[in-house]
Parts: structure tokens; sequence; C-alpha cells
């Protein structure tokens, strides 16, 4: 008996532990090199394909798993919505109990049967370890749209009815595209986005937890903007979306975007332009500011229009030798033009209302320009380890921005400054060469090391020129040098098993910085820092749908040269000028992430909290009627917020809803200037589109942005903005695509007010703009290529300082 109850437990171990050593795995794409997620996967015995063994569907990131209960000759059927099929078999056995089939691309089906009910949709969202990614393709949106309009859609990231772009309630981010940053994005994100059709953007990434390979010198969050760069080449040929667009306030759009392929190497192209006329953008803003020393006021009222030229370029290639060789290559920019003209009348009056002087004033902004070049090259290496490369690479970025302002002065009363003009010319140099070494190792299944070296010498230079008609001792060339010098050093490793996923790392930098006065008007200094990074997050994946996961990272911002420079800007009523002893900031960060992805409802709840001891801050103060702005240390910034998105879709309807936005709370306080602010930020974005007969898409949408702090003096007022489109595709693989909107065709104009609230001046801003826009937008899609670009697994990723022609130093 006993015997035979021995054998009968033996045998049942056997069977189990045949059923577990036999199974298969595969990955799933699209044409893009996407994941497809949801995809049908159905298994069947090579012998009767009638038969179905099991079904399954792949996970969000398009991979399969299977166990199989014996060894033998199987065949698997792949299909998802709107794809061609796909088909493969296989063996197992002993001598080979898994069988990897590599990646399965299914392509876009070029016959999609009319009267088939769609139950499902592809999901635009998923969560990974230190990203949320938005899946630009998947949105119907992107055939028509530039790239400032899907980010409105990305989670954590809002953009207002001016177009001023946040990332998780701050505009102090960074904008890379394919993983390396590029300053013609970061620098005029708003204008140099508007320029690019969504239609050649794969993915929107948002990093919120950049991790020990990104510098220290950084921010909060990165967007990596990655092009359509993945892929397998095979066939030579070419494909390409051209588009344009025209909207009643001047605005004209146009841009191309084109792949080929000749043997092994794969080219793309991309060009875009957008232009802006005055005419039908005019504003107005009216300010009042009371100085408490003296009890005056001045009032100020400024007309004024600009226009302007933006022109993208991109050319990106790769040359693969062979499956463990891969050389790419990357250059572009952008060029930036914008002309501006105004008229402005200002009165001060002392404090019983007495007119003390009034005086007009006329603006012109003459050649003012902006040029942005960046080159990368990159070699990647893979050995004949599963996964492990090594990478080097080498990226040059320039920038040339030159501002021009000439003022003039007339019917002056009473005025006490002695010019009738005034020149202002700046420009400013950027140079950055960067060079990396990346070495990705996986070792013991479960694990992952990475580990890298890296250089950065980055140039500033500037040479302001200031004159006054009639005041020549006022006249003033100013030249400032600045050079930082990074060498930086990191290790991170990753562990990844079954639900659970972790990530830690530390980086090391050590920065040398010099600043240099060519006219001597200044002592040059320099200073010598060494910081050390840490950076952590875990994650759990309860199932297929649902991820918690939980991150600290810090960085460090090193001021700009817009921020350090001495060179002193004087109008009536103001004086501005740089710091150039600012000293660096260390931010911290804490994140916690849920997020439910289905294939009807989507979900992400994101809690964070930021902190900052010895942040920039803009110092202000009056003496008499002039007020003075330059920048400090000494800013302790708090920000504790929550950041929610929600997507719904019923295919069956033809319906889907999508809300993205946050609520948070601003500190910010200066124990130095005994000053403080604080206040509550709203920032929120819904779109609902619905599918109507004759297979027209309605879209609907209504945000609300504003009333938050601005840094220790100021609040905004709160603003809403609304707007309508239809979108239609023809032909056949609806090649090409019409679609005409309407922006706030219920409000011709908008507003904004800003108070000043602290400091011994105070006062209120309201400015008026131009807010009713309609337009109509064509793209058409030519070729069948399914080669993209392919790009190295790893590359430099800079985060630039704050203080650029165009950044806050504040959220």
């Amino acid at each position: 008996m006993k015997k035979l109850v021995l054998m009968a437990v033996m045998t049942a171990l056997m069977s189990i532990n045949a059923i577990a050593q036999y199974k298969v795995h595969f990955q799933v794409n699209d044409s893009t090199g996407e994941g497809e997620a949801f995809a049908t996967v159905r298994l069947y015995a090579a012998t009767n394909t009638r038969k179905v063994i099991s079904t399954g569907v792949t996970t969000l990131n398009g991979t399969f798993d299977q166990s199989l209960a014996s060894a033998g000759t199987y065949k698997v059927e792949i299909s998802a919505v709107g794809k061609v099929s796909a088909e493969k078999e296989f063996s197992v056995d002993a001598k080979h109990p898994t069988a990897d089939l590599g990646t399965i691309v299914l392509a876009a089906s070029a016959n999609v049967l009319t009267g088939v009910t769609v139950t499902a949709s592809a999901p635009v969202v998923k969560s990974e370890i230190d990203r949320i990614t938005y899946n630009v393709q998947n949105d119907d949106d992107s055939k028509t749209r530039t790239v400032l309009d899907m980010l409105r859609k990305v989670p954590l990231v809002t953009v207002d009815a001016q177009e001023n772009i946040k990332v998780k309630g701050s505009s102090s981010f960074k904008i890379y595209k394919n993983g390396h940053p590029d300053p013609a994005m970061s620098n005029n994100a708003k204008d140099v986005l508007k320029a690019i059709p969504a239609s050649m953007i794969k993915r929107i990434e948002v990093i919120t937890d950049p991790g020990a390979k990104y510098d220290a010198e950084g921010v909060t969050a990165i967007l990596n903007i990655v092009t359509l760069d993945a892929g397998s080449a095979s066939t030579s040929g070419a494909t390409g979306t051209v588009s344009t667009g025209i909207t009643s306030r001047g605005i004209l759009m146009g841009s191309a975007y084109v792949t080929s392929q000749i043997g092994k190497v794969v080219t793309s192209v991309n060009y875009g332009y957008n232009h802006q006329s005055k005419h039908n953008d005019s504003q107005m803003s009216e300010t009042l500011t009371r100085y408490t020393d003296t009890g005056n006021e001045l009032h100020d009222k400024t007309f004024g229009r600009n226009s302007m030229n933006v022109h993208y370029g991109n050319i990106d290639a790769s040359y693969e030798p062979d499956t463990l060789n891969l050389l790419s290559l990357s250059f572009g920019g952008y060029y930036y033009s914008y002309s501006a003209d105004g008229a402005a009348q200002s009165i001060m009056r002392d404090a019983a209302g007495k007119t003390l002087y009034s005086y007009d004033r006329s603006g012109f902004y003459p050649g003012n320009d902006v040029f942005s070049f960046n080159g990368r090259l990159d070699y990647q290496h893979k050995t004949h380890r599963p996964d492990e490369t090594l990478t080097l690479s080498y990226l040059i970025s320039t920038n040339h921005n030159k501002n021009n302002q000439i003022t003039t002065y007339s019917n002056m009363v009473g005025t006490t400054f002695p010019y009738t003009e005034s020149n202002n010319d700046v420009t400013q140099n950027f140079l950055e060469q960067t060079v990396q070494f990346d070495w990705t190792r996986p070792f013991a299944k479960y694990h992952k090391l990475e580990t890298g070296l890296k250089y950065i010498n980055r140039s500033n230079k500037s040479h302001s020129i200031f004159e006054y008609t009639g005041y020549p001792e006022g006249n003033s060339d100013n030249r400032f040098n600045h050079l930082t010098q990074v060498a930086a050093a990191y290790f991170s490793y990753t562990f990844h098993r079954g639900n659970w996923a972790a990530r830690a790392g530390l980086r090391y930098e050590f920065s040398h910085l010099s600043a240099k006065f060519p006219d001597g008007d200044q002592k040059n200094f320099g200073s010598d820092l060494s910081d050390w990074v840490p950076s952590a997050s875990l994650q759990y994946q309860f199932n297929t749908f649902n991820t918690l996961k939980l991150s600290f990272s810090t960085t460090i911002n090193r001021p700009g040269i817009s921020y350090l420079n001495p060179a002193v800007v004087v109008t009536p009523e103001t004086k501005t000028f740089g710091n150039s002893a600012l000293k660096s900031v260390h931010n911290y960060a804490w994140q916690l992430n849920y997020m439910h992805i289905g294939q009807a409802f989507t979900f992400s709840v994101t809690p964070n909290f930021d902190i900052s001891t010895n942040g920039i801050t803009t110092k202000q103060w009056a003496e008499g009627n002039v007020a003075n702005t330059t920048y400090v240390n000494g800013l302790f910034k708090r920000w504790v917020g929550i950041f929610g998105y929600c997507q719904y879709n019923n295919v069956k309807l033809g319906t889907s809803v999508m809300v993205n936005g946050g609520i948070g709370y601003d500190y910010y306080k200066s124990d130095d200037l005994g000053i403080r602010n604080y206040g509550t930020v709203i920032d929120f974005f819904t779109y609902i589109t619905q599918r109507l007969p004759g297979n027209i898409r309605l879209g609907v949408n209504v945000g609300c942005y504003g009333g938050n702090p601005e840094g220790l003096y100021g609040k905004s007022s709160r603003a809403w903005f609304h707007g309508f489109s239809l979108q239609r595709s023809f032909l056949k693989e609806d090649r090409l695509t019409v679609s005409i909107h309407a922006n706030c065709p219920f409000k011709k104009y908008g507003t904004w007010s800003q108070r000043t609230i602290n400091g011994n001046f105070s006062g209120n801003s309201f400015s008026r703009f131009y807010n009713r826009d309609y337009g109509i937008n064509i793209s058409y899609r030519f070729g069948s290529l399914k080669a993209q670009v392919k790009k190295t697994n790893t590359t430099i990723q800079n985060t630039d300082m704050v203080g650029g022609s165009s950044k806050s130093p504040t959220k």
C-alpha cells in the first residue's frame, strides 16, 4: 500500500514538473515598435488547428508567456483590432523546453471591414518604474494636431490658454527628444512644439523619477518626446506625412516628415514651420503700482502686437552593419525670429492724486532672432550576453540669442530722466560639448546593473550694450563669460521579479565653475563643487491592470547666465540686473503613483511632495519711484499636491472622455527678505470625443488654470478656456485627414491679472489678449515603408541650468 501511495505521489510530481517545464514566450509590437496591449493569442496543436488549446491576451507592454502541457509542435495565432493577424509555428522538447519566438510585428490592416463591432481600444497611457508614457500614435488627434496640442492630454502635464507648459504644477522641467536634451525644444518650448506635427511622434514620456543615469543638475521632471524611431528595417522605400494649417488669427503652419531606407541605412527627415501674423494678435495690459515709502502711484497702459516665424528641422540616420553593432546620428535645430511694436502711456501721481509726471513711449524690436543647433553621435555594441550593451556618445549643442529693443519717449511732462530714447542690444552665445560612456549588464535573470561616466564642457557668453540718447553717461558695454565643467559617474541597480520592481542609484558629480569679465569691470572668480545624489524607487504590480509606485529623487539646479549676468537694464521706473554670486540649489522630491489601465477605463492618482531649502528667487525693492529686481539664494520652497488622470473609452458608442489635472498647495518663504507667500493651485483639462455618423469625430474641450502664487511677491488670477473640433479621414487607409476647430468661440478676448502683494511696493496688472480662433488643418500620409530609424538603447542626457532666456526661478 505504501509503495502504491509513493508511486502515485511521484507520478503527480512528475506530471506537475512536466507541465511547468514547457512554455512559450514572445513580444507583440505594432508597426511603430510599440508593444501591442490586449492582443488576442490563440494556441493550437500543429496537427489540429480547429481545436483551441488555450486563449489569452498580451500584457500592457505586449509580452506573452504561456505554460504548455507537453512537448510537441504548436501553432500560435495573434490578432488585434485594426491589425493584420500573424501566425507562427514552434516546437518544444526536453532539450529545448522553452520556445522564445522573439518579436512579432502586427502591421496595420489595409482593409478594416465595415459593419464590424470593435469592443476594445488600444491604451494610450502606461506606467513604468521611472515614467508615465502617453502613446501618441494610439490617439486619432495625432493625425492633424501639433505636439503642443497633444501635451494637454498627457498625465501630470498642463497647458494653459496662453500655451505655457507645466509638469507636476511647475515650469521647472526640461524637454528631451529621443532620450537626450533638446535645447531647441526647451528654450522656446511653446513656439517650437507648435511647429512639430504630432503624426511624427511615437510617444511622450513624463520621466518623474530620472534616477542616477540622468544629470544631478536637473529638474524635478523631464518630458521625453520620442519620434517614430523604433522598428525593423527590412525593405527599401519611403514613407512620410505632410500637413498644413491656417487660422483666423493669421497663424500658418506647415510640416513634412519623410523616412527612407537604402540597404542597411535608414534616414528620417522632418521640417516644421509656424508663422504668426501681428495683425490679429494684439494685446493690452494695464498696471497700477503703489510705492509704500512715498505713497505715489504709477499707472501704466500698454498696447502691443508681435509676429514670429519658426523653422524647425531634424535629420536622423542609423547604420546597422550586423546584429551586434549600431551607429546612429542625429542633428538639427531651429531658427526663431520675431518682431514686435507697441505704444504705452505712463502717469505718476502722488498720494493726493496730483500728477507728478507723465510721458508716452513707443517700442520696436528689430533684428530679434534665436538660432539653436545640436548634433549627436552614438555607437552601441551588444555583447553575446542577452541585453548587455556598451554605448559611447558625443553631443554638441549651440544657441545664439540676439535681442534688440528700441524705446522712444515723447510728450514728456515733468519727467526726471534725461534721455529721449534707449537702445538695448543683448547677445548671448551658448556652447556645450558632452562625452558619455554607458554600460548596461543584466545578470542572474532578475537583476540589471547600469554604470557610466560623463564629461560636460559648457560655455555661456553674454554681450550687453545699452545706449541712451541725450544721456551718454548712462551708456554701457558689458561682457560676461561663464564656464561650467562637470565630471560625473553613476551606478544604478534594478531588480525585477514577478510583480515587484525596484531601482536604486547613486551619482557623483564634480563641478568647476568660473566667471570672467573681459572688460575688467569686476574681479574674475571660480568655485569647485562636489555632490552625491541618491535616488530610489519601488513598484508593485498587483496584476496586469493595476500598479503602485513609490519614488524618491534629488536634483541640483545651477544658475544660468541670465541670472548671473550683472549687466544693469534701466527704464524710467525699473532697474534689473543679475547676481554673479548665486549658488546651486538642491531639490528633493517624493512621489506615490497608483495607476489602473483597463480596456475601457484608465486612471492615475499621483500625490507628491517637493522641497528645496536654498532656492533662487527674485528680490524686489523700491528706491524712490524706481523698482529694483535681481536674484538671490535663500528661498525655501515647498509643494504638496495630487495629480489625477482619468480616461473612459466606450468603443461601441464611439465615446471617449479624458480628464487631466491637479490640485496643490504652494509655499514660498525667505527668512533673509522676511517674506512668505502661499496659495492653492488648480489646473485641469477635459476633452470629450464622440464618433458621429459619416465617420466624423467631434471633440469638445474645457480647461482651467491659474490662481497660484507667483514666487514670493505675487498671485495670479484664474482663467478658463474651451474649444470644439470636427475631424474626418478620407481615401484608402485613411491617408487624408481634415480637421476644423474653434477655440473660445464665445469669448473674443481672454483676460489675465496678477497682484504684487509683498515688498515695499504693491500693485495690480491686468492683461487682455485675443482669444477667439478658427482654423483648418490638413494632413496626408504617403508610402508604406515599415522601417524607422533605429536608436541606441542609451544616449547622452543633459539637463540644462535654470535661468535661461525663458525660464522662471520659481514655480
